[in-house]
């Protein structure tokens, strides 16, 4: 083998296992979409350059598709649709990443066609085969297109994550939006933190779909911001936080990361937590008895947030960060769930990313 292609082999293969390694650690905290984001954009530029070499040795398959079935070219079809579903895989979770609700209408089509269109790039340099050199990237794409299977398929049907799951309903009395909501780290960082594992960051949004609408800099620009919270379970108040300041946007109190918040005990093992509480919003006090649907206070930005939201979840213990804490994933009762605009009603609902809760 020339020294040329020895030392393209060890190249790539580095390239690889840095991606590798860094999409590793990406999904451990919950960045995993963003990273693979960037290897599309990367690889637009690195993948071509990479080519280069072999184009210049005319090692260029350029000539397959005038018998891409011949006998004697079938081999070369295990690069080509490795490298097309890989691509087509960080396409879709992206698409399926993104936070929709951060960008206006021209936003998202710009991200998902930019996104798309590096894909699709990819995907027809991958056409046309190289003749010599293609064994380190068929090896990574052969590793990580199951891996990122599994991860995908975790994230769009959260239910079959979901043993265990408690029952709740809304905590809100109108629409709302699953800002962070799943499985996996893909589209729920909480799930790099067994204290928060299966916790959901939900909010409202303006007509124009987004969770904000005027000044970035504005709480009530929020939709969010200031709406009623009602008990999304039954059971007896067990804490009431309410003196914590609402946070400016960019700030964050990470001493007290719950902020104002409301835990309601529904039985020895379950309680639910209600976090960035409105400051003086709270209408119960500790010793109360809720049902599902009473008042409970309003939404606000106090504690550890970056923009008005509920944190929600259902933790073993009414501390949030006692020893041994942990969270059980939640399903919800009584509600609607509008998901690519497609509409669900019944019992024992799953939410992800990007999905929209109406309460019956």
């Amino acid at each position: 083998m020339p020294g040329w292609q020895i030392a393209m082999r060890v190249i790539i293969a580095l390239i690889c296992a840095l991606a590798f390694i860094l999409t590793a650690l990406a999904f451990r905290v919950g960045a995993y979409f963003n990273i693979i984001m960037i290897l599309i954009m990367v690889g637009c530029v690195v993948v071509p350059l990479a080519r280069l070499p072999y184009l210049i040795k005319n090692e260029i398959f350029w000539r397959f598709w005038k018998a891409p079935l011949a006998k004697e070219n079938l081999r070369y079809w295990r690069q080509i649709v490795l490298r097309i579903a890989f691509w087509g895989l960080c396409a879709m979770t992206v698409c399926t990443g993104v936070i929709a609700a951060q960008f206006s209408e021209a936003e998202r089509q710009t991200i998902y066609a930019i996104i798309g269109g590096g894909a699709a790039f990819l995907a027809l340099i991958s056409l046309i085969p190289k003749r010599v050199g293609a064994k380190p990237m068929s090896i990574f794409t052969a590793i990580s297109i199951p891996i990122m299977v599994f991860i995908l398929g975790d994230s769009l049907f959260p239910q079959l994550t979901g043993k265990g799951a408690v029952a709740v309903n809304s905590p809100f009395a109108q629409p709302s939006y699953m800002f962070h909501a799943g499985h996996n780290t893909m589209v729920n960082y909480h799930v790099a933190h067994s204290s928060q594992e299966h916790a959901l960051d939900i909010v409202l949004t303006h007509p124009n779909g987004q969770s904000r609408d005027g000044d970035p800099d504005e709480l009530t620009s929020y939709a969010c911001f200031g709406a009623p919270l009602i008990a999304p379970v039954a059971g007896q108040v067990e804490r009431v936080v309410s003196d914590q300041i609402d946070q400016p946007i960019g700030g964050s109190d990470p001493k007290n990361p719950a902020g104002n918040h409301i835990v309601i005990k529904m039985d020895d093992k379950h309680y639910a937590l209600l976090a960035h509480m409105k400051k003086g919003s709270a209408a119960v006090k500790e010793g109360d008895r809720v049902a599902r649907g009473d008042a409970l206070g309003q939404c606000g930005n106090s504690g550890n947030t970056s923009e008005p939201h509920l944190h929600f979840q259902v933790q073993r213990y009414s501390d949030l960060f006692a020893d041994g804490a942990y969270t059980y994933p939640v399903k919800f009762n009584a509600t609607s769930r509008i998901r690519r605009g497609k509409q669900t009603s019944k019992d024992g609902l799953f939410y992800r990313r990007n999905d929209v809760m109406i309460p019956n």
